[in-house]
């Protein structure tokens, strides 16, 4: 049994494997062991599939998710549709059955973690995954929220400019404890290719919106559940996936100022929201030039 530890957001979920696992490039920040919870992802090769008995409540090209007796199980399927693994979450972490012609899809970290249902496995740890480039000013995190192609990373290498640091461009996974909310890095970055294993409290999200004119408010808490909930990774399918994430949605914009910036690609929008930003109070801006 080969073991490859991999830390994101202070969990460590533990890739148990028959075979040794190739680190990709965007796992390489993150491989280790950390301070915090452990989650056990047990793969194991079978010659036949467990069977699976239940209805299909979700379906893509590479997996189904069913209901059975015994919870959620997914089945995952190849590009000629057939299925090669069954994997389902336990209160340990997640097992994962695979034949063993399938063994290349399980040879690499990148791989596996796209059979182990992470965003289950972090929201049952109260993390949260949010589409959103994550910059740090000062010591704090600034997120840039929104639908693809609306403009994160543009604003993300923006602020870049002006003395911000790029953790990540694409998936920022969020945290509680008695301080706040933190951010953190994610392997998941997008065009950015920024995979960085490092975290900050938050300090203020922002929607973003394309406009002629640049303009700011900030959002009241209803408004910016209802923006930022599209941009969450959610199971629609489980009740109680979508009522755990939706209470911890609640509590993050109940917490963190949340803005709305319509805004121009250019250093407009940096600073009008610098500007609001600098009067709320809302992140610390030293070492930047803003």
């Amino acid at each position: 049994m080969q073991i490859t530890p991999i830390t994101l957001a202070d969990v460590t979920i533990r890739l148990e494997t028959p075979e040794p696992v190739l680190c990709t490039s965007n796992f390489r920040p993150f491989l280790g062991e950390g301070g915090g919870q452990s989650v056990r992802a047990a793969f194991s090769k079978v010659p036949v599939l467990p069977e699976v008995i239940g209805r299909a409540e979700f379906e893509t090209v590479m997996f189904s998710v069913h209901r059975t007796e015994d919870g959620f199980v997914r089945r995952y399927r190849d590009q000629d549709g057939r299925y090669y693994a069954v994997g389902w979450t336990t209160p340990k972490g997640v097992e994962i059955r695979y034949l063993p012609w399938s063994q290349a899809y399980f040879s690499e970290t990148h791989n596996c973690f796209s059979h182990i249902a992470l965003e289950e496995l972090l929201l049952l740890r109260d993390r949260l995954i949010l589409h959103a480039a994550f910059v740090a000013v000062g010591e704090r995190g600034l997120l840039f929220s929104g639908p693809s192609g609306i403009g994160k990373s543009t604003q993300a290498a923006l602020w870049e400019r002006h003395g911000a640091r790029l953790i990540n461009g694409d998936r920022t996974v969020l945290s509680q404890d008695a301080a706040g909310w933190r951010a953190w890095g994610s392997p998941y970055a997008g065009s950015s290719r920024c995979f960085r294993s490092e975290d900050r409290p938050v300090g203020a999200v922002v929607v973003l919106e394309q406009t002629p004119a640049c303009a700011v408010r900030r959002l009241t808490a209803a408004e910016a559940f209802h923006r930022l909930y599209p941009q969450m990774t959610v199971n629609s399918w489980s009740s109680t996936y979508v009522e755990r994430a939706s209470g911890l949605l609640a509590e993050l914009t109940a917490r963190v100022p949340v803005y709305l910036l319509a805004c121009t690609p250019d250093d407009r929008a940096v600073e009008v929201l610098a500007n609001v930003l600098k009067e709320d109070n809302a992140l610390g801006f030293e070492g930047s030039s803003l």
